[in-house]
């Protein structure tokens, strides 16, 4: 009898293990999360944060992108010669319109498990992204922030925000701090994920960039959004052009390829990185082994940040929080200034991590 009791319960942990990614998969994430994970990116122009969503859900492409495009012998490449540099390469078109972006494409892979999120978010929750997206835009344009300017236009689509660059041929990436274009944060318990640049000017609560990147059309505008039915519309024959060593579609919306995805499943907290490592090194790419030891840290990278645990205290870029600290207004303008990284008390991760300007 006692022998069958443990056997019993043996059997309903072995069920319960495997039945927790299926759980945590039908896992939402709430309004809150969503606007904290989603504002350092809801006023990229539109075609760039369409990019950024759908390649966010291919998370180990991002960093393998990143990691070539790193490569001395492809840091430079631009136009058609980068264009034709990704022909072989099996990735998704999302992925290869942000190696345009190579600060963009490293913040998303040295922030790997903000990225895995917004992209598990965008794969189960789309018309939810989208409407948190606009929610974000009308909370910048209120405060005064959202404005048409030498970078870009905004204007409203049937109440929609629509972000486009000034010059069609030339995308600005804005960086800019949430607490002050979005104004006071409505969530303290979820402040939001922020990037800046150490020693950048801010004007107005952006920081520009000296130059825009221009655009290899070749892997570029083959997507735009469609806000009124909330779906990503694509050009079926150009992404065919750019996907040749993958797949074609024939639908003109876009649609994940759980295929390409690897081993990571929606909702797993901790997919295997191995993967990663493991594609490096198959890819032969100069400096991999270095390049890697750094992702090995991706978790002390980003704001602690939880689906089951609310991130407790004040946001750190309230009133008097460590990112308020890191910026004086001078003649109307917000000057960021270097500042100490210290982990908060209580917090599993450390805070929000800093990138450097390329």
């Amino acid at each position: 009898m006692k022998t069958f009791v443990v056997s019993f319960l043996m059997l309903l942990i072995v069920a319960a293990i495997g039945a927790a990614p299926s759980q945590a998969a039908d896992e939402k994430f709430t309004k809150q999360q969503l606007d904290q994970m989603l504002a350092p990116i809801a006023l990229y122009p539109d075609d760039l944060l369409s990019n950024v969503l759908m390649a966010a859900t291919y998370p180990l492409d991002v960093v393998e992108a990143q990691r070539w495009r790193s490569a001395p012998e492809n840091a430079n490449l631009q136009g058609d010669a980068l264009t034709n540099a990704l022909k072989s390469k099996n990735w998704d078109p999302s992925i290869k319109a942000l190696v345009q972006f190579p600060d963009v494409l490293k913040m998303m892979s040295d922030q790997l498990d903000w990225t895995q999120k917004v992209g598990d978010a965008f794969l189960a929750q789309q018309d939810d992204v989208m409407n948190e997206v606009q929610f974000l835009r009308s909370k910048a344009d209120s405060s005064g922030h959202l404005k048409s300017n030498s970078q870009q236009t905004v204007t409203q689509d049937d109440g929609a925000y629509v972000i486009r660059p000034a010059d069609p041929d030339t995308v600005y990436v804005p960086v800019y701090e949430p607490s002050v274009v979005y104004g006071p944060w409505w969530y303290p318990d979820y402040p939001p994920y922020y990037w800046g640049y150490p020693g950048a000017v801010f004007s107005d609560g952006f920081f520009w960039g000296a130059a825009g990147i221009a655009i290899a059309g070749g892997i570029w505008g083959w997507n735009h959004w469609d806000w009124h039915n909330r779906r990503i519309d694509i050009d079926a024959n150009r992404w065919n052009r750019i996907d040749a060593n993958r797949r074609n579609v024939t639908n003109n919306v876009w649609k994940h390829d759980p295929k390409h995805r690897g081993r990571v499943p929606r909702g797993d907290k901790n997919f295997n990185r191995a993967d990663i490592q493991k594609r490096l090194h198959d890819g032969d790419l100069p400096g991999a082994n270095k390049l890697f030891d750094h992702g090995a840290q991706l978790r002390h990278n980003a704001r602690n940040f939880s689906k089951d645990k609310k991130v407790t205290g004040r946001s750190g870029h309230s009133r008097g929080g460590g990112a308020a600290k890191s910026f004086v207004k001078k003649g109307g303008r917000y000057v960021a200034r270097p500042t100490r990284h210290v982990k908060p008390a209580g917090h599993r991760r450390a805070g929000g991590h800093r990138g450097r300007r390329r």
